[in-house]
This record gives C-alpha cells, sequence and structure tokens, in this order.
C-alpha cells in the first residue's frame, strides 16, 4: 500500500510539472504547431506541385510526338502526291526520269528542308493492266531485260499491278520490279479501297524488302514496315462515282516505309530519353502488331503498374469517307524519369519546418522555386509556340514557291510549244502536202502521204489542246486584263453586261497571280450566270505596290447568297486558289442585294516576280 501510494504522488508530481511548463511555453508551443501546420500543408503542395510538373512534361512530350509523326505523314503524302502529278503530266514516264524525281527528294531538297523523309524505302508506280494486256506487258518486260511479272498467277484475274516503276534504283528496289502486290488479298483490299475513295490507303505492318545491314553476311534482308497506297486515274476522265474512278483507273503510286528507320529518325535528337515510346498497327496497343520500340523492350501492357505516368495516343494514318486506319501510340515513363519527378524537396520543407526561422526561409524559399519553375515551363511553351508559328509560316511560303514555280513552268512550256513545237509541226504538214502532190500519180504512195497529213493534223490538234490545258492563251496573248474583258464577252448573250475596272499600271506579275486571278475571275462570273440571276457584274482589279499584293473583286446585282446555300465546288475552288498563293477569299452578300467576292493574292516583290513577254 506505501510503494502504490508512492507511485500516485510521483505521477501527480510530474503531471503538475509538465502542465507548468506547457502553461510557461504555451506561446512556443502555439507557433510550434502552427508551423507544423504549415509545413505540412507546404510539404503536400510541393508533392503536388512536382507530380503535376512531371505530368505536363510527360504529357507535352507525348503530343509533340504524336504532331511529329502526323507532319511526317503529311510529307510523305506531300512526295506521293508530288508523283502522282508526274505521271499526269506524262504518259510515258521512264524509269530514269522516276528515279530522278525520287532522288530529287533525298536529303537537301526541298521537301527535305522541311519534314525529313529517312524511313522511305522505295517509291513506286504500279500501272494497272487488263487480262488481254499481260501478254504485251510481258513481251515488253523480257526485250527491256527485266523479270516478268511475278509472283505467277495460278489463273487469269480480272486485273494485274505490277510494279513498273520504282526507286532510288538500290538493289532491293530493282528486285521488286514488276512485283504484283494485286496478288496478296491483305494489299489487294487495301488497294481496293484506295481505288474506290480516290484517298491515299495504308497497310498494316508489313516486311519490306530492304538492303542487309553492312555486318551482315546476307544481300537483302525483310524488315517491318507498311505500305501506302495512291491511286492514279486517267486524265480528263470522270471520278466522281465509284464506277467512274473503276473505268479511269491507271494505277497506284506506292510508298514503301520501313518502321524502325522511320520513327528513329524522327526522334534521334529530340525525344526524351526516359519516355519508352512504342508504336502499334491498330487502336488497341495491347493486341496490335508492334511497329517500332525505342528501346527493344515491349512495356505495353506489362508494366502499367509499375511505370510512373502511362498514355496511349492515336494518329489516323489514312482518314477516308470509307473508314479509318489508326497507330496506337504507347508511352510510359522509365526509371530514369521517375528519379527525377521524385524530388527531394518536400522532405527538405518538411526538416527546414522544424524551427520558425527554416520554416520561413524553406516556405519562401518554395515558393520562389515553384513560380520561377512555372514562369520557366511558360516560357518554352511561348518558344515552342513561335517555333510552330515559324514552321507553319515556313510551311506556308514553301507552298506558295511550289504553285509559283509550277505556274512559272507552264508559262514556259506553253511557249516553248506554240513557238517551237506548233511552227515545225506546220512546215511539217505544208511539206507533207508538197510531197502529196509530187506524188499524186502513186495511188499507194498518195494514200500513204494523205494518212500522214491526217496524223500530222492530229497530233497539231493535240499540241493546241496541251498548249491551252498549260495556261490560257489570253493571258499571253491579250494579258490579264484584256483577257478577263475578252472572257466578258461570252456572258452579253445570257443577258449580263460585265464591267472591268483596272488600275492605269498592271504588269510584271508573277505567273501563279496572273492565273489566279483570271480562274477566280472565271468561276465567280459562272456563279453569277448559273445562281444571282443578275443583269450586271463589274470587276474590280486593284495593285497594292506597299503590301505586295493583288485584289480582285467580282460583284454583281442578283439576288445574293442565302442563308440554305450551300459552298459548292466553285466557292471551294475560289478559295482553294487564294489560299495557295497564301492570301484569302471571301464570299458574301449586299445589303441591297447581290454578291461580292474579294480576293486577295500577295506576291514577294513585283520586281522579281517573272516579265511577260510581249
Amino acid at each position: 500500500m506505501g510503494r502504490l501510494n508512492a507511485g500516485r504522488m510521483a505521477l501527480r508530481r510530474g503531471l503538475a510539472r509538465f502542465g507548468r511548463h506547457v502553461r510557461r511555453g504555451a506561446a512556443a508551443y502555439s507557433v510550434l504547431l502552427l508551423a507544423l501546420l504549415l509545413t505540412l500543408l507546404a510539404s503536400y503542395y510541393v508533392r503536388q506541385n512536382v507530380e503535376a510538373e512531371a505530368r505536363t512534361r510527360f504529357d507535352e512530350t507525348t503530343q509533340a510526338t504524336r504532331a511529329a509523326i502526323y507532319r511526317r505523314v503529311n510529307a510523305y503524302l506531300a512526295a506521293m502526291f508530288g508523283a502522282r502529278g508526274l505521271l499526269r503530266v506524262s504518259d510515258s514516264v521512264g524509269r530514269d526520269e522516276w528515279d530522278g524525281y525520287v532522288r530529287s527528294i533525298e536529303p537537301g531538297s526541298p521537301i527535305r528542308k522541311s519534314q525529313s523523309l529517312e524511313g522511305l524505302q522505295s517509291l513506286g508506280f504500279a500501272t494497272y493492266l487488263r487480262p488481254g494486256e499481260r501478254e504485251a506487258y510481258s513481251r515488253e518486260a523480257r526485250e527491256e531485260g527485266v523479270r516478268d511479272l511475278w509472283p505467277e498467277p495460278d489463273g487469269v484475274r480480272s486485273a494485274y499491278f505490277p510494279l513498273k516503276l520504282v526507286g532510288p534504283s538500290y538493289e532491293a528496289n530493282r528486285k521488286m520490279i514488276n512485283y504484283d502486290a494485286y496478288s496478296d488479298p491483305a494489299h489487294r483490299s487495301v488497294m481496293d479501297r484506295a481505288r474506290d475513295t480516290g484517298e491515299p490507303q495504308a497497310t498494316g505492318m508489313d516486311y519490306v524488302l530492304t538492303n542487309a545491314p553492312s555486318h551482315s553476311e546476307a544481300d537483302l534482308a525483310w524488315r517491318k514496315g507498311f505500305v501506302v497506297y495512291l491511286p492514279v486515274y486517267q486524265e480528263g476522265e470522270p471520278k466522281d462515282t465509284i464506277a467512274e474512278r473503276r473505268r479511269a483507273m491507271r494505277g497506284f503510286v506506292v510508298g514503301t516505309f520501313k518502321a524502325d528507320e522511320l520513327f528513329a529518325h524522327t526522334f534521334g535528337r529530340t525525344f526524351h530519353p526516359a519516355i519508352d515510346f512504342e508504336v502499334f498497327d491498330g487502336e488497341d496497343a495491347a493486341s496490335s502488331s508492334l511497329l517500332y520500340d525505342n528501346n527493344g523492350v515491349k512495356n505495353a501492357g506489362e508494366m502499367r503498374d509499375a511505370a510512373l505516368f502511362t498514355k496511349v495516343r492515336r494518329i489516323k494514318v489514312a482518314d477516308t469517307r470509307s473508314g479509318t486506319r489508326e497507330w496506337a501510340l504507347y508511352f510510359a515513363t522509365l526509371p530514369g524519369f521517375e528519379r527525377g519527378a521524385r524530388s527531394n524537396l518536400p522532405a527538405f520543407v518538411l526538416v527546414s519546418g522544424v524551427t520558425v526561422s527554416l520554416l520561413l526561409f524553406g516556405i519562401t524559399w518554395m515558393l520562389v522555386r515553384s513560380r520561377t519553375q512555372a514562369f520557366r515551363a511558360s516560357e518554352d511553351l511561348k518558344e515552342a509556340n513561335r517555333e510552330l508559328e515559324q514552321a507553319n509560316t515556313e510551311l506556308q511560303r514553301s507552298r506558295e514557291g511550289l504553285v509559283s514555280a509550277r505556274e512559272e513552268e507552264r508559262r514556259r512550256l506553253r511557249r516553248d510549244l506554240h513557238d517551237g513545237v506548233g511552227p515545225q509541226l506546220a512546215a511539217l504538214m505544208l511539206e507533207l502536202e508538197t510531197a502529196s502532190d509530187l506524188v499524186s500519180d502513186n495511188h499507194e504512195a498518195s494514200a500513204l502521204m494523205a494518212k500522214l497529213s491526217k496524223r500530222a493534223r492530229e497530233i497539231v490538234s493535240d499540241v493546241r489542246h496541251s498548249v491551252h490545258a498549260l495556261r490560257p492563251p489570253a493571258l499571253d496573248e491579250l494579258g490579264l486584263v484584256e483577257a478577263l474583258r475578252e472572257g466578258a464577252m461570252q456572258y452579253g448573250p445570257a443577258g449580263l453586261r460585265v464591267s472591268v475596272e483596272d488600275p492605269e499600271e498592271l504588269s510584271h506579275l508573277p505567273a501563279a497571280v496572273e492565273v489566279a486571278c483570271y480562274r477566280i475571275a472565271q468561276e465567280a462570273l459562272a456563279n453569277v450566270v448559273r445562281h444571282a440571276r443578275a443583269s450586271h457584274c463589274s470587276i474590280r482589279i486593284r495593285l497594292d505596290q506597299e503590301a505586295c499584293a493583288l485584289s480582285v473583286e467580282v460583284e454583281d446585282d442578283g439576288r445574293g447568297i442565302r442563308d440554305n446555300d450551300r459552298a459548292g465546288v466553285g466557292m471551294s475552288s475560289m478559295r482553294e486558289r487564294t489560299e495557295e498563293l497564301g492570301g484569302r477569299c471571301t464570299i458574301k452578300s449586299l445589303a441591297g442585294g447581290g454578291t461580292l467576292v474579294r480576293a486577295l493574292l500577295p506576291f514577294r516583290t513585283t520586281e522579281d516576280a517573272p516579265r511577260r513577254e510581249e
């Protein structure tokens, strides 16, 4: 009992001393409690801020990756559309000419300056053969000393598509000459879809024939990749319906790509080394075929719980009226990224908050540091936006340059055909007529000369049509203003009076600007006659030397554009021609009735524009 009482007395004295201690240090404990609370709040804030910053960095990286692939696919399609344009210009493109075009898009070419095309194995043309044309094609192949159509078909098919042209002329690409991909059911379905839609279509993951690596004993090797088919139709044939597109079929521009080089060259210098990047041929990364893996270890579906951040983004490889093909881009953080994201700053703030002085110092330092980091991230984002705007500007300039170069080349070709080939053919016809008179007493010779004269007239007619198709002859013969006046006279019988207002001096315009102005005015007048029910229309042309731009306005007194009127092909054509030159086109109804079409067509400088020959 005595020991129990002694224990109680000791406990009572200890509690009394502790109470006095708390009362004396109430303010200190209050500060400590507040400091600990502030420290915990600060530590939590810093931890959330670091994780949010890491997430933002991860999301920006994945978004930039997707945008880079999208730009690259557009560059590929631009090269393929350029090849289709070459086939449209010439009906007989040779292997050397084709190889020269493909090599022109190697590093250093205008296309490569804006978008690198590494990963392109080959660019080819698969010509369309009907069953009756196969034997003649095989005979030509034997005469040229190249491999016949392969693989050998089991029986007669409704169509054959041998790879007639291919470049660059590497050994692996030469092996693919006359290969008929239409014999493969998987490729056949893609080619049929491209033919019927008129749009480029991509296959799934496939294996493409390439030159073997330098360390390999073999000469050739099969590597993962994919193939894109772009349909080519006969020029001048209608292509509005599936049946018309099938009848007008001429072949396919075939782009073959190596997946590993394609993506490795895209991100070799800028991709974040602590993020795993994988590309899958399909919407689902877990179940689709793997096209590319930057670290050689497949992580999709394997390390979902281990990685700090994961994300799957999708990109449309082909987007058409009939459907889409998508790639899944899988991203996952690696240990290096996680070490950088899991900062020691929260623990430092927690320790530094034990005393009031260190707490104030830690909070101040944390806020300053967080604000600095946020400002730096904002500046990086602004810089990225500026670079993107600059890239878009450079792309538009390249587009304007290509359009201008195309029209200048058309003007030169038309002049050469008109001034060189035309007179020569006319002289040839005169000589044939003279020769026909000399051999009039010889029936067979006279018949032959008549046949040659008829053929010569057909050639002259074809040359004349080609000259008209390259560039409106009236622009070179009359000039822009007089050409517009001449074109406007044809609408007089339809009851439409057209007046043309032009500046006092209008010369030295680039060919692209002249053609665009002429075509826009023509299309606008055609729309007035078809839809506006107008009696008068005026065309006003103004030249702004300071802005280096040509303004063309077409105004009528018709019924205007109604709310339920939909934009047709004519309006879209006018806008596209304006946008090709970096300008803008507006079409609106006027308050008092009528419609106003205004197009602003910029050009570099009037001094740099080519002068039109008299």
